[in-house]
């Protein structure tokens, strides 16, 4: 008798130690679960984000005459190189499994890129010179990602449409000292490249990003009305690319926890 009541005594003792330890464990004067601290959850690049992005843009149009306007007769050729700096927002949405991060995005923005040529020297059946310019005021592009996730840094690489309000202008002066010009505008193209982007809180990254947009081939057309030259077609091909760097900060959507209370 007197080793069960011993028994069952030393099982109450523990009982009521083990329970004063988790009270002054978690005791509301020390605190109590507030001093535990919160679970933040692993990142994760899965959902929508939005972002705005800065950066310099460098254009190579090349331009042909096919049709022999100038004195060097056809196929004479000309190149126009300028740079300047594009910003704008970003769009997109992610999914990940595992190391792996699908996703489709969608830049935007303003560009400043102006240039100006001229060939410095009368032109066929002109009184006057032929020059060319253009400038880019507006662009956009539409891309699929593939990128690798390496804890909070990820690496990818993009591709897809790419659009560029680029007013590509020709003109010159006709046989009666009258200026002459057309342009085209609004190109659709292609685009390609990649870069590196950090999660440096739960809900932002920053990124840096390359991309290559080519716009192929296109032309102008002038329709001569001069007396010597009437409707005569003259034709300029052109044919742009453009190299893109940037850098951005995006804020996503799907990260926000809210801590253990």
């Amino acid at each position: 008798m007197k080793k069960t009541l011993a028994a069952a005594t030393v099982a109450v003792l523990a009982g009521v130690a083990g329970a004063a330890n988790a009270a002054d464990m978690y005791s509301p004067s020390g605190g109590g679960f507030k001093d535990v601290p919160a679970y933040v959850p692993p990142p994760t690049w899965t959902g929508f984000y939005i972002g705005a992005h800065v950066g310099g843009a460098w254009a190579d149009l090349s331009n042909t005459d096919v049709s022999g306007y100038t004195l060097n007769g056809m196929n004479y050729g000309w190149s126009n190189n300028n740079s300047g700096v594009f910003g704008g927002g970003t769009v997109g949405y992610n999914y990940q499994t595992g190391g792996f991060v699908f996703g489709v995005e969608a830049d935007f923005g303003g560009a400043g890129l102006t240039g100006n040529w001229n060939n410095g020297y009368a032109a066929n059946y002109a009184s006057g010179y032929l020059w060319a310019k253009e400038n880019a005021s507006f662009y956009a592009d539409v891309t699929g990602r593939l990128g690798y996730a390496a804890g909070p840094a990820l690496f990818y690489v993009k591709g897809g449409w790419a659009y560029l309000d680029a007013n590509t202008k020709v003109g010159g002066v006709d046989v009666n000292g009258n200026p002459w010009s057309v342009s085209t505008s609004g190109l659709n193209g292609w685009t390609v490249g990649g870069g590196v982007e950090y999660l440096f809180a739960p809900s932002w990254s920053v990124k840096a990003e390359y991309l290559y947009m080519d716009f192929g081939s296109f032309n102008t057309n002038w329709v001569d009305n001069n007396p010597l030259n009437l409707g005569y077609n003259w034709q300029f091909d052109h044919d742009l690319y453009v190299n893109t760097f940037k850098v951005g900060v995006n804020y996503h959507f799907n990260n926000i926890y809210n801590p253990l209370k």
